[in-house]
């Protein structure tokens, strides 16, 4: 294949030029090792290699400055702002940075494309005075108006006062270095000449001050430019994709003088493109690896493919879904540290301290911490046991006293110690990651993870210098921004061969490279082009009055690199994400729906939906045989006794009731920052026993419900306090969850209230008392059952046995059909029914007993006041609970009893 890296070289050849004595400036530092090799290839003799310019390194080049790092120019720029304003009206370094990095971008547009600071100031200023509704006509002005106002009209002074103190330290911003290569050009044009040129190639959207430097080289006629486009493009007025370079083409005086070099016819040719719609970002890195394994089994060549990432987070799916059999893989893009592991570590860290108050340590940042796999690296044992006792002892905040007397691991002491100030912190951190380099060096094949470090170290030490040199910088906040600022700026980077086998690449890496076979990936709206979305103060208008980019220039500049790449290619698979409702999900992107909407007919146009392929098998239903092990657990149960829920749990589910109560593996404990519904409901239960204790066995009057009513308050905050685990005052959503409690605590004895007034005598006769009773059932022998009744009281004579329940509860659920007690051992639906008619039968053998009425009251169906065990003919109506009701639910519990206890029938799910 002839790229364009060929032809250019061929077009110099062809007029006389020394290929190593010319210079050039490609738009990557990646495009130099390609031309590189395109011009070795030229020659059999040894010569030295050319000079090859990246675009920023030429501007600084001409310049004669260095252009600083972001995160040197933002205290640089903090200390210009304060020689600008008086102490009284600085902002602080942490608000400072909250804005000045968008004001830096900013200023570097406004001198790349060479606008006039005092004109654009002046602009600014008086539009943000007028935006807001005429505030400079508002009197009085309040103190956030004049603060905003004073902002933007000092802004011209920032920014005099910020480019003065950059030119004399020779370290400037991006744009800065382009105005002066600008300023500069006239006499650096000296250093090339007809037969040493300057080359520039494989440009396309330019801004102002690139442009006028080009212009002033290629008017000298010390150098040559070659563009990389087609005239698919550029002769298409309407095609975004040549709308930079037909600009240049028509505005350039050069132009009407000398050919425009080099636009190629290569597009329309013949071409296989394939529109390949998937789900999810795994289900494209799959693809993906299937379309390089059918180039590998068509014998392609792999170093003619390009697998490029227009979503660049993609890279870690990508690469685990290549395939075994891809031998030389280069990644250019590398990993930045910010997407690993370890800088997930160290962000929780930071934010342990940050989180640090008068209650100690915010305990989610501490399990984030501590089952952290670098956690377990450092301590295994004590993470692991300090993680137990936060979950035991519920503790939402760690109090600093508990920590460091409870822990005599040297890294949980020194991740409990409070970092008060930027210093303090890094040098925790910086503990903490020699700790880690300490146990990562103790074993073998750990290599990615010290790399990971490594990254971090340095990290880190940048931290270190900026604090020391650096006054204003002394919060733990500020540091942290820091942190997050400087993770993206450190790769990790692979190692491969940059010119063999398969190249894995982001868009802005393929410019002036080209490939035979391209497999593109998250070619959806949003992300190719990327939208709307930019970190700018400039309003849109003032954009386009000024000549500044906007977000169409943007998708122009996008669609000119797609397209470029689809020139001279053979074959393209473009994948795009069909999920809908995902973020860059759903829809495609619209170049795919121009590439459709072309009808090339060189071009074999193939739209294809991959979806992974599921086969449905058919699992038998899960059965566990009942062995020696579950019948001597069964029988430690027996002597405990069972209780209605344990038996209700067989009937729900026999697996469940396996697991739970033969192996006894209970849900994973976890912290309850906010109050559970069924602590909630364990603290109605505690405050209600409170309130009624008092007056057992006493008929109740209006008076002892006024008498309970003034007790409220207290007895709520003790039951909170018991069933939370806690000695704190609700907070948050507990606060809501306390309220509600108070709520049903108040319809319950507005409820009971209700009934004296209507002349009901009401008396509690017991509160939460357990009842137990040994069965006798044949073949198995003595048998415990157990149960605790909220509530047994008797209304106008009738002995009621109440269970409280904090969820709903219907009527049918604690009603069975006439004749359907076959229904309380064979529907869990039934087993509020089964649960009321276990404790009506353990009160008949601890107590003389005729009838009573068993039943339920349910905080959340407050309107059905008391629902009784019911009977259902026709309707449900309550029925009383007499010997011959006990009979027939005896015989029901004894026949599942003894289903618990059958060899035969095994333990399986429920169908």
């Amino acid at each position: 294949m002839k790229t364009f890296l060929h032809t250019v070289t061929e077009d110099l050849k062809s007029k006389g030029y020394n290929l190593s004595k010319c210079s050039y400036v490609v738009p990557s530092r990646r495009v130099a090792t390609f031309l590189n090799k395109v011009i070795a290839s030229n020659t059999s003799k040894p010569i030295f290699e050319p000079i090859v310019y990246s675009v920023e390194d030429f501007i600084s080049h001409v310049a004669q400055v260095e252009i600083a790092p972001d995160i040197d120019l933002l205290f640089d720029f903090y200390k210009s702002y304060c020689q600008v304003e008086d102490v009284d009206h600085q902002d602080h370094i942490d608000e400072f940075i909250s804005w000045a990095p968008t004001i830096l971008k900013d200023f570097n547009e406004i001198d790349r494309f060479l606008i006039e600071p005092q004109e654009f100031f002046n602009f600014l200023g008086n539009l943000k005075e007028l935006e807001k509704g005429h505030w400079s006509i508002l009197e009085p002005k309040t103190e956030m108006v004049q603060k905003y106002l004073h902002f933007w009209k000092k802004l011209e002074i920032y920014y005099n006062q910020f480019t003065q103190d950059c030119i004399q330290k020779e370290l400037v911003y991006q744009g800065l270095a382009y105005r002066l290569a600008y300023e500069k050009a006239p006499q650096k044009v000296n250093d090339y000449n007809a037969e040493q040129p300057i080359v520039f190639l494989g440009l396309n959207a330019l801004n102002k001050s690139e442009e006028e430097i080009i212009k002033i080289f290629l008017e000298s006629n010390h150098a040559h430019i070659y563009w990389d486009s087609d005239n698919y493009f550029q002769e298409n007025e309407y095609h975004e994709a040549g709308r930079f370079l037909r600009k240049y083409k028509t505005e350039w005086s050069y132009y009407e003088k000398n050919p425009f070099q080099l636009s190629s016819n290569e597009f329309e040719k013949e071409k296989k493109i394939t529109i390949v719609g998937t789900s999810g970002s795994i289900g494209m890195a799959q693809v993906a690896g299937k379309m390089i394994q059918e180039l590998i089994e068509s014998d392609k060549s792999l170093d003619n493919t390009a697998l490029v990432l227009a979503d660049e987070a993609l890279l870690l799916p990508v690469l685990s879904a290549v395939p075994d059999l891809v031998s030389h893989l280069n990644i250019t893009m590398g990993l930045t540290l910010d997407k690993t592991p370890i800088a997930s570590f160290f962000n929780h860290l930071i934010a342990l301290k940050i989180s640090f108050n008068e209650h100690g340590f915010y305990y989610k940042h501490v399990v984030h911490i501590l089952e952290s796999h670098f956690a377990v690296i450092i301590d295994s044992s004590g993470s692991q046991a300090l993680l137990k006792e936060i979950h035991k002892e519920n503790m939402v905040f760690l109090p600093l006293n508990y920590i460091l007397k409870n822990q005599e691991s040297s890294f949980l002491k020194e991740l409990f110690k409070p970092a008060q100030n930027a210093s303090e912190l890094i040098h925790f951190i910086n503990n903490i990651s020699q700790f880690l380099k300490v146990k990562l060096t103790e074993v073998s094949n750990r290599r990615l993870e010290l790399e990971q470090l490594l990254g971090i170290h340095s990290v880190i030490e940048q931290l270190s210098t900026i604090v020391k040199n650096q006054d204003q910088v002394t919060d733990v906040k500020t540091i942290h921004y820091l942190f997050k600022q400087l993770l993206p700026q450190r790769k990790l980077d692979f190692i491969g061969e940059p010119v063999k086998g398969l190249q894995v690449m982001g868009l802005l890496e393929t410019r002036a490279l080209d490939y035979e076979h391209i497999i593109m990936l998250s070619v959806n709206e949003s992300v190719l082009p990327a939208g709307k979305s930019t970190a700018s103060y400039i309003p849109y208008d003032m954009k386009v009055k000024f000549g500044l980019p906007t977000y169409s220039d943007k998708d122009s500049v996008y669609a000119y690199h797609f397209y470029r790449l689809l020139q001279r290619c053979k074959t393209a698979h473009l994948i795009y994400n069909s999920e809908p409702d995902s973020l860059g999900g759903g829809e495609k992107s619209r170049f795919l729906m121009q590439i459709e909407s072309n009808e090339i007919e060189a071009h074999h146009l193939k739209n294809v939906l991959y979806a992974n392929k599921i086969k449905t098998t058919k699992t038998p239903i899960l059965e566990i045989p009942k062995d020696e092990f579950y019948f001597n657990r069964l029988a430690q149960i027996a002597r405990s006794g069972f209780s209605p829920s344990s038996i209700t749990s067989y009937i729900y589910n026999p697996i469940e009731f396996y697991r739970s109560k033969i192996l006894k593996i209970n849900e994973a404990e976890e912290v309850e920052e906010d109050m559970a519904a069924n602590t909630m409901g364990t603290m109605i239960h505690k405050a209600l026993e409170a309130l009624y204790l008092p007056y057992v066995n006493q008929l109740l009057d209006a008076q002892h419900i006024k008498n309970m009513r003034e007790k409220i308050d207290q007895v709520i905050h003790k039951a909170y306090l018991d069933s939370y685990k806690t000695t704190k005052e609700p907070q948050g959503k507990n606060t809501i969850m306390y309220e509600v409690a108070r709520h049903y605590i108040n319809k319950m004895l507005a409820h009971d209230a209700g009934l004296i007034k209507n002349g009901s005598d009401l008396i509690i006769k017991q509160l939460e008392v357990r009842y137990e009773t040994l069965i006798d059932i044949d073949s198995i022998g003595q048998v415990k059952i157990h149960g605790e009744v909220d509530r047994i009281d008797q209304l106008d004579g009738v002995l009621r046995i109440i269970d409280y329940k904090s969820g709903k509860v219907e009527p049918k659920n604690v009603g069975l059909n006439e004749d359907g007690y076959d229904e309380l051992i064979e529907t869990y639906e039934k087993s509020k029914a089964f649960q009321v008619l276990m404790y009506a039968y353990l009160f008949s053998r601890n107590n003389p007993f005729t009838e009573c009425s068993p039943g339920i009251i349910s905080f959340k169906n407050f309107k059905a006041g008391f629902i009784p065990y019911q009977i259902k003919s026709g309707k449900y109506q309550p029925k009383m609970v007499d010997e011959s009701e006990l009979q027939k639910f005896e015989e029901q519990l004894h026949k599942i009893i003894r289903e618990l206890y059958n060899p035969e029938i095994p333990l399986s799910e429920p169908a």
